[in-house]
């Protein structure tokens, strides 16, 4: 990705929606409630220039940092829409606008988008919590699986045994949970128990046996 070329090109367009909104002075009457509308309008599209600059900035596996420009310029089209319908009223002599109703109706929308950017942010962190948690839970496993494997070079008389082991470990679920802990902690101590050398094969069923367990508590927390 050109970083550089695509923020040039979000700077264009932020440009020409601002070009193109100030040309509607040359056909709307500039009245108070217009120039509000229109600055107001110049603050949706900074948000979203700077929204999607941000979004280069921040270029993650996460969609999150995707929505963000996204929920902005869902603000703008909405407070465009809002600010359109104000000024075709303003128009017909029958209706009287209180441009204090106008500016209220703008902050409970910019509050509505502020509050859903607000949630869509905490629920990335909890899912980056959570990966983070997954992916100490894949390290720990992958570990396991390491010192098996150093147990074959060193007992390579019970390989199958061992591999036996190691294949349970593979195919386990990372998931952890705090009842897990004991288990697990059991299944870290098997392993390391098989470095005596006595009664291998005893021992790995017995770990087959704790990791088969702790898989079958998995499936049930899920």
């Amino acid at each position: 990705m050109n970083t550089k070329n695509n923020k040039g090109r979000i700077i264009i367009i932020s440009v020409i929606l601002a070009v193109v909104l100030s040309a509607l002075f040359l056909v709307v009457k500039a009245t108070t409630l217009f120039i509000t509308a229109y600055i107001i309008a110049i603050f949706g599209i900074t948000l979203f220039c700077i929204g999607n600059l941000y979004l280069l900035k921040s270029i993650k596996s996460y969609p999150w940092f995707a929505i963000f420009p996204i929920t902005i310029f869902r603000y703008l089209l909405f407070q465009v829409a809002l600010s359109t319908i104000f000024i075709i009223l303003e128009t017909i002599p029958i209706f009287s606008i209180n441009i204090q109703w106008f500016l209220l109706l703008h902050i409970v929308l910019f509050a509505f988008f502020a509050i859903v950017l607000i949630l869509q942010k905490g629920g990335k962190e909890i899912i980056e919590n959570r990966d983070e948690t997954i992916n100490k839970k894949v390290v720990v496993l992958q570990l396991m699986r390491s010192d098996i494997e150093s147990l074959i070079r060193k007992y390579p008389e019970h390989e199958r045994d061992f591999k036996e082991v190691a294949d349970a470990l593979r195919y386990s679920d990372p998931m952890s949970h705090s009842s897990l802990i004991k288990c697990e902690e059991q299944i870290q101590q098997g392993i390391l128990s098989l470095n005596d050398g006595k009664n291998i094969t005893e021992q790995c069923m017995e770990l087959l046996r704790q990791i088969a367990d702790r898989n079958s508590q998995v499936k049930i927390l899920k």
